[in-house]
């Protein structure tokens, strides 16, 4: 399952137009290991992002 989504062309997208946010909330989970409430900002980021993109139809 987990590869077929990963190979779905509106994941794929996300993973490139949000890669950065991505990076970002995943680099911030890493440095609050204990406190990982600290990163909800990131990962709204993120989110944010993945729901602004569309595939061309």
């Amino acid at each position: 399952m987990a590869r077929c989504a990963a190979a779905h062309p509106i994941v794929r997208k996300i993973r490139h137009e949000c890669a950065a946010s991505f990076t970002a909330f995943e680099q911030c989970l890493a440095e609050n290991q204990a406190a990982v409430v600290n990163c909800t900002e990131h990962v709204n980021r993120f989110l944010l992002c993945a729901e602004q993109v569309k595939l061309a139809t």
